[in-house]
């Protein structure tokens, strides 16, 4: 998470969901879906056994029962998808020659991603500004809907919204734009334990790489977070953390070019150049 010494809204849930440890309760489909560590832990487990739940991402969902649900077909148990004392047990001894490797989500995604079209041409991107950056927000819109990119901008400090609007979009990509305070240029994508989005760190390394030829002295970096946008888009996604505001505006047309060259570049290599 980002270090900020406040105990704010998304701290508070993160700490709300780590008091959930696998076994403390019964964990199945509800509406809202349950989250907490203990479904992250069950996801985990899930995807080292070869029950594919997608992300491992904390929140039950259809996609986490029905790989609950299959494994507890293949050992026999009655297929409920609630995984209470007799399924953990199986679970446990099902994972003890599982290995610890990333498990079967991060395997799919990685020879599974999307094929995209030669150019941005019908590609779907939402950015989502977090901030004071009108200016590069609207830099790189221009420069993607000139490539006749479909683009999607929510200005809102809303984390749920974002995500809420990239998934109803259908994008293919969602781009956070967050300004900061400090001098910095970070680049973050998904990554927890057990799981990291790969074509997303894909995106975040051509982006930091385009950042550095261009403006060196931002001196761009990458990291996997776990950061609340991230978890809840379907799609690979990034949040890009420029500041100061002051200093970053004189670059705003550099640094969208830079986004977009990367886009370009990432619609062509996803499905080939994986890192990390």
């Amino acid at each position: 998470m980002r270090i900020t010494g406040i105990c704010d809204q998304a701290t508070w849930l993160t700490l709300v969901e780590s008091s959930f440890r696998i076994g403390d309760r019964l964990v199945y489909l509800t509406s809202p879906p349950q989250r907490g560590d203990d479904v992250a832990e069950l996801q985990q487990i899930l995807s080292r056994t070869g029950f594919d739940c997608g992300r491992v991402d904390g929140y039950l969902g259809k996609r986490t029962e029905k790989a609950l649900t299959e494994f507890q077909n293949n050992y026999g148990l009655v297929a409920d998808g609630i995984c209470g004392p007799e399924t953990l047990q199986a679970l446990r001894r099902a994972s003890r020659h599982s290995g610890s490797g990333q498990g079967v989500g991060v395997v799919r995604e990685r020879h599974t991603a999307a094929k995209y079209g030669e150019d941005l041409a019908e590609f779907r991107v939402v950015i989502g500004q977090f901030g004071s950056l009108d200016r590069l927000t609207h830099e790189l819109g221009d420069r993607l809907r000139a490539q006749h990119t479909h683009v999607a901008v929510i200005h809102d400090n809303d984390a749920n919204r974002h995500a809420q609007l990239a998934n109803d979009f259908s994008a293919h990509l969602y781009l956070g734009i967050e300004s900061r305070d400090t001098q910095v240029c970070d680049i973050a994508y998904y990554h927890t334990q057990g799981f990291h989005s790969v074509t997303a760190h894909v995106f975040a390394t051509l982006a930091a790489e385009a950042i550095e030829r261009s403006a060196p002295w931002f001196a761009p970096t990458v990291n996997g977070m776990r950061l609340q946008v991230l978890r809840e888009t379907t799609m690979p996604a990034v949040v890009c953390g420029f500041g100061p505001v002051p200093r970053i505006i004189p670059h705003c047309a550099v640094i969208a070019d830079d986004l977009a060259n990367a886009m370009a570049i990432w619609v062509k290599t996803t499905s080939t150049r994986f890192e990390g």
